[in-house]
């Protein structure tokens, strides 16, 4: 009798949890399909300028602006594709990111359909010269050519492609430069296992026992070596995790001491005002340093 009541309860707790999913889920979807039919009866121009338009104006409200933005990609999401991450990159461009990072937790399930997001699918949009510096490590810098006051190249927030943005006050234009990094899952903990294994079969050497004695060396020493293998990648400022669940998967976790972390849920709709809300409230996060 208690074993048929309590898979009552349980079933009937599967059950309200399974309704509310599928609430959420038909209200994003809802939202998106407004949005979309929304930018649906724009012209592709106008949406263009607006959308540049309203990331400049954005820029220039926020207090601070991440340095360095990195992305996880859940297990479980189906939305992120390359098209999606141009649209991010394109983003980052417009507001002054200086590097930009992408963890795709896909790549090491096999159950997933999704292919995982590589940096050789990441197309660059036109007006946006790329550079490949190694196999995941690539760099993109807006082309900004100067006419009769200049001619800046602007972001399409619909679709990543850059248009000419015609300005007249004979100012000189501006290069926005972009550091993409592509991070493995071999990145993290395995390659912070690897490193104190060498320092092991090093612990005999006069340099690894000076290190012993001072635990603020040892840690630098770690750091230091850490730094260079992953090619100087430096701390990331704001995380933006997709997927359902608050979790980074492993992701350099030295790395995310002072990182501000926000979540998108499957289904989010990403797009200029999504972007721009992330970094508003990075820059309403006050970080106190301990004091």
């Amino acid at each position: 009798m208690l074993i048929r009541i309590y898979q009552l309860l349980w079933n009937f707790l599967n059950f309200i949890v399974t309704c509310y999913k599928l609430l959420v889920w038909l209200r994003l979807r809802l939202i998106a399909f407004a949005l979309w039919s929304y930018d649906l009866c724009q012209t592709p121009s106008r949406k263009q300028h607006k959308d540049f338009a309203f990331l400049r104006a954005c820029r220039s409200q926020l207090s601070k602006i991440p340095k360095h933005l990195n992305l996880i990609v859940g297990p479980e999401d189906q939305q992120v594709n390359e098209e999606v991450l141009t649209r991010i990159f394109s983003y980052a461009l417009i507001m002054g990111i200086d590097c930009i990072s992408f963890y795709d937790t896909r790549q090491y399930i096999s159950r997933i359909k999704n292919q995982p997001l590589t940096l050789k699918k990441i197309k660059c949009p036109k007006g946006v010269k790329s550079e490949t510096l190694d196999k995941y490590k690539a760099v993109w810098q807006t082309e900004a050519l100067k006419l009769n006051g200049y001619e800046n190249w602007a972001v399409n927030g619909s679709n990543g492609a850059f248009c000419k943005d015609q300005l007249h006050n004979g100012s000189a234009a501006q290069h926005n430069t972009l550091k993409i990094y592509e991070i493995q899952p071999g990145d993290g903990r395995t390659l912070l296992a690897q490193i104190c294994r060498d320092l092991y079969q090093q612990r005999h050497t006069s340099k690894i026992q000076n290190l012993l004695k001072e635990r603020n060396l040892l840690a630098e020493h770690i750091g230091k070596i850490l730094k260079h293998r992953l090619n100087d990648l430096s701390e990331p400022d704001l995380t933006i995790i997709f997927s359902d669940y608050m979790c980074t998967y492993g992701m350099l976790p030295w790395h995310t001491r002072f990182t501000e972390f926000y979540q998108l849920e499957t289904g989010c709709r990403i797009d200029t005002q999504t972007f721009a809300r992330i970094l508003c409230k990075y820059s309403r996060c006050e970080q106190r340093w301990g004091k």
